[in-house]
Order: C-alpha cells, then structure tokens, then sequence
C-alpha cells in the first residue's frame, strides 16, 4: 500500500491532538484557578508571577484517549501493540495528578514510577534475548524511571519540557515512519500534537504549567516508545536504539548535569533550583527565551541525525553520532563551569567532598584533566580513523577494510597519545588556547601520523596495513578534530556572547589596542558579571569602522557623548592613558560609570574572591 493514506491519516490525528490539547489547556487552567491549584514564586524557582498547574491534563486528554480511539478506528492491532504503554501512561498521569493535588515524598513517586515501569515491561518479549535478559529487565526499568524524571527536571522554564517534548516525539514520528512503523508514526504525532498544543499557552511568558502530571507523562511515553522500538528490532538493536535515546540526548545531559552537581553540593535532586541548563544559559546572559530556543537547537540538531540515519550507512550513523555525542559532551561541560552557587559552597565541596565530591575532585586520577583530555583524544583518533576509511570507501565498508582498520587501530592509537603526550599538548589549558597551543597540536598531529605511517609500513610491508590515501585522510581527519575539540569552548562562548539579553551592563572600551583586546576577553570570559561591550572608541583613523572579535571601533574619542547616547552606554573602560581628562568630564556629566584598566581588573579579582556567584539572582 502506498504511503500516501498513512501520511493523510497521521497529519490529521496529529492535527486532531493538537486541536483537543489546545482547546483543553484553558480549560485546565480555569480548573486549576479555581481549586487553588496555582504554583507561586519561589526562592527556587524560576517563574515570577502566580501560574496554574494541571496543563498535563490538557496533554493526557489530547493524547492518551486519542491513541484510543484511533487504534480501534484506523489502525488495526494497534491497542493490542500499546496497550501496556497505555495503561501505564494513565498510572503515572494519575500518580503526577495526585502530586500536583497534594505533593508526595520522593520514595512515593519514585515507587509509582516503577511500578509503571514494570507494567510496560512485563509485556515485552524479553526471554528471547536469553541470557543477557536478567540485565535488560532492570536496565528497561531503569531507562523509563530514569527518562521520565529527565523531562519532569527539565520542566524548569516556560516551554522547555514541552517543546523537547514536542521536538522529540516529531523526530520519532518521522524516523518511525521512514522505517515503514506506521503505528509508532501514528502513536508518536498524536503525542507532538498533544504538547504542541499546550505549549501555545506554555511557551515564555507561560500562561500555564503543566504540572507533574504532564512533565511525568512525557516522559514515560516517549521512553516508553524507545523500548518498544527496542523489543521490535532483533538482530540490529544496537544501531535500533543509538537514535531515539540520542534524540534524548539532551534531557538526560540536563538530569546527569544536575545529579552531579546537586550531589557534589549536597543539596536534594528532587528538590527545585536554579541550576539546569537553561538557567546557567541565562546566568551567561541569554534571556529566558533565547536559551529555550538555544536548548531546541540542540534538540533538533540531534534529531536531524536521527532522520538522517535512514539515508546512510550504520557505520556513518556511528560516526556521527559519536561526534554529536561528544559536541554536547563539551556543552555540558561548558555550561557545568558557570558559577550558579557561592564560593562558599565550592569551598564546602573541598573541605566536605562526600562520595561524589571524592570522585570529581579528591582522587589523584580523576582529578587531572589530562587524564579527560587523553580518553577524549583516543575517541577522536578513533573516530578520525573511522571517518578515512568512510571518506576513502565512500560510506560502506566491507569486511575486509573492518578487519584492516581493526588490525592498525592499536598502532594508531599508541603512536599518536605517546607523540601528543611527548610534545606537551595535554599542558595546555582548553579555556587560554592560544594560536601558538593550536600550532603545538598540529604539530604533534603531524608528527604521530608520520610516525605511525612509518611504524605501519614497516611491520606489515604492504600485507594488511591500510592504503595510504586512508592515512593521509587519517591525518587530516584528526588534526581538525584535535584543534576543533580544543577549539570548542572558545566556538561556545563566541556563539552564545550574540545571544545575549540586551539588559546586561552595556560597556564601551576606550582604546582599540591590545590593552582594549584583553579587557574585550576579560569581560567575555567573566564567570562574576555579564558584559555586553557595544563598541571601542579610537584615535587612530586606520581603526575605523574595523572591529575585534565581531565588536565594532565606533569612531574616535571625540564622539564618546554622541556614542553613550546612541549606545545607551552604562560604562566606559579607559585602556590606554593617551586621552586627557575630558572623557573624565563628559562621563561624569552623563552619570555613566568610568573606569580605568587598573581599575576593571582590580575589580574582576575582587569579585571572583566574593561570595556571590555570577548565576545569583
């Protein structure tokens, strides 16, 4: 049958979730208002004005029930396929519902979660993966609890949960649907429609939440669909699973961000705060929507590779996704820097560092970053491998290229660690990297390649070592993959610097010279103030209308009233002593700020010594 009705049938039920959710979350919203369901301010939470919860009963009604009806209507032995999904999806709504009514300790929740777990599955195919199934019924149980808390954390500012939600179902629709799995196509639109739905009124400035109930629901659903697909794929479950739980990527980077540094602090995870994802993207200077924006970027960029998936091999699909991978990886790591509690409490976690503070921090081995970056850089050396033979063979690799890169690997891997490692490139400091580190890897790169060139030519003489266009690709692969890692945090903090909020402290820096070059870095790599440098100002006519580092030389200092004026200027850094006192003058005249170099600086060391952290609102 051509695909054509199904597609017809899948717009309209996803058409018609959406309808029903949009239609029913004012209704909830009005419910919730009157019964004093309404979640105020808190010192913990994000919100700022009295909001309705219960907008999870909006997304149930919209897709639960939906689901229902369709398999008995359209789609034929669907209920049969989802009915343990099913009834454990109306379990953990009624659970989240009975929590927003009347909140439930933590070991409450976390035991209805199994419990819901343990319906789905009791239903699963399980014995035929004998023996490995007495760790795939714990490890399934574990995925939806585990899956379903990551959606009810990320629910943390207006329109985050339910637009993953939303990305991530689409996503799953459309990779279901490409593999011809019509009723998981099915079953996935009606859940995109459901949140969609909601988030027209969830969206910042939120009008409603949706409460437990909701965030608990999305979760375990689409968690739920992961597993199901699992049980489904047979012989190619590893490349099966790869994808939906990449799509996830994301919430289970928010969950672990946050297990981790609760715990290092000592603080409850099941408890609010103010330090998930989208939070330290607004201590960094982003407003609320620009970093749930930010957040569905990355969302959708992991659920392109899971479309993508059905158009190339599986070996490309690893490849990919094992970057992917490692690009959230260093977004995490980034976001993980941003100072949102006090010094007091970083100091608490050396003095008192627990079981987890011991393991980030206390032990000799897991202390050192080189250590980190050493792994990193046999993964990348690994994938660069992997990337030449793909680039070399066009995308299929048969067996006898497998065995080849699997036989040269080893020579690879140890040549080219010993000659980075004996060329000092694990010295260097990832946030300070600098053209002369940059030159360093290269170098190093180089020469390992060389080496290890050399080294394989000699041991297999022609029989079984890899052709050379395969490690001269190999080279260049590794070499931008090395420098692009290293590169990273500097790309990050570039690209978020320009999605910064226009509320922050709005600096202009007099003197475009080196001095004014390293107060631009200073600001931009402040963990204690958010910066927004509008402009420079200088003398020197070969300046003009040139710029640095994306930031613009405005026009010389005689203009500095028009610019403050223009620019809304809050204060003015003097960076070289060239000028006389009038710029002093006109500053003060205007009420602006105006401070020398001698004077930031002392600053910046004053604050990263206080107790109050950038984050702190």
């Amino acid at each position: 049958m051509s695909s054509q009705p199904f597609a017809l049938i899948h717009l309209l039920s996803g058409l018609l979730a959406l309808g029903i959710a949009t239609i029913m979350t004012p209704v909830a919203g009005r419910i919730a208002g009157r019964i004093g369901l309404v979640a105020y301010p808190k010192r913990d939470r994000w919100h700022r004005q009295p909001t309705p919860l219960l907008g999870g009963i909006a997304i149930f009604v919209g897709s639960v029930p939906v689901v229902m009806v369709l398999a008995e209507t359209v789609a034929a032995h669907m209920l049969d396929r989802f009915a343990a999904l099913l009834i454990g999806a109306i379990l953990i709504f009624a659970l989240g519902l009975f929590d927003d009514i009347k909140p439930l300790p933590p070991y409450a929740k976390l035991l209805g979660q199994i419990v819901a777990a343990c319906v789905l599955v009791a239903s699963l195919p399980i014995a035929r993966y004998m023996p490995w199934s007495v760790l795939m019924v714990p490890l399934t149980i574990f995925w939806i609890v585990a899956v379903t808390n990551a959606f009810n954390l990320l629910d943390n500012m207006d329109g985050l949960s339910a637009g993953i939600g939303t990305i991530v179902s689409s996503t799953l629709f459309v990779f279901n649907f490409l593999q011809g799995d019509h009723q998981t196509a099915l079953l996935c639109v009606v859940i995109a429609g459901a949140c969609g739905g909601f988030l027209v009124f969830n969206f910042n400035p939120a009008r409603i939440f949706m409460g437990d109930c909701g965030s608990l629901l999305i979760g375990y659903l689409l968690s739920g669909i992961v597993v199901l697909g699992a049980a489904k794929a047979g012989s190619e479950l590893a490349l099966t699973l790869l994808v939906p739980v990449g799509v996830m990527a994301l919430p289970i980077l928010d969950t672990s961000l946050v297990t981790i540094v609760r715990s290092l602090h000592h603080r409850p995870i099941s408890m609010g705060g103010r330090d998930h994802l989208s939070h330290r993207l607004v201590a960094l200077g982003l407003n609320d929507r620009s970093a749930v924006l930010v957040l569905y970027a990355v969302s959708i960029l992991f659920g392109s590779l899971a479309i993508a998936s059905n158009f190339v091999s599986g070996p490309v699909t690893l490849l990919l996704g094992s970057l992917l991978v490692l690009g959230i990886g260093f977004f995490g790591i980034y976001l993980g820097q941003v100072r949102i509690y006090t010094e007091a409490d970083y100091e608490k976690i050396k003095t008192q560092p627990g079981i987890v503070g011991k393991l980030v921090l206390g032990g000799s081995w897991l202390y050192k970053r080189q250590v980190a970056e050493m792994v990193l850089d046999l993964t990348l050396i690994c994938l660069g491998l992997l990337a030449a033979y793909l680039l070399r063979f066009d995308g299929a690799l048969e067996r006898h290229f497998v065995e080849q890169f699997a036989t040269i690997l080893p020579w690879i891997v140890s040549i080219k660690l010993v000659t980075l490692f004996a060329m000092g490139v694990y010295r260097s400091i990832w946030r300070y990297m600098g053209t002369t580190d940059m030159l360093r890897v290269a170098l190093a790169s180089s020469v390992g390649s060389a080496l290890a060139f050399g080294a394989i030519q000699l041991a297999f003489r022609g029989d079984g070592g890899a052709p050379r266009t395969v490690l001269l690709v190999d080279w260049m692969v590794v070499t931008a993959l090395l420098i692009g890692a290293r590169m990273s945090f500097g790309l990050i903090r570039d690209v978020l610097a320009r999605l910064r909020r226009r509320d922050l402290v709005r600096v202009l820096i007099v003197g475009a010279g080196d001095t004014g070059e390293l107060v631009l870095r200073a600001m931009a790599r402040s963990r204690t103030r958010a910066y927004r440098v509008v402009g420079f100002l200088d003398d020197d006519r070969d300046m003009r209308d040139r710029s640095i580092h994306g930031v613009r030389i405005l026009g010389p200092s005689s203009t500095l009233g028009e610019v403050i004026e223009r620019e809304q200027v809050e204060e003015v850094v003097l960076t070289t002593n060239q000028y006389d006192g009038d710029l002093l003058s006109e500053c003060r005249k205007r009420g602006i700020a105006f401070r020398d170099v001698g004077a930031f600086f002392r600053s910046q060391i004053d604050s990263e010594t206080q107790a109050a952290g950038v984050g702190a609102r």
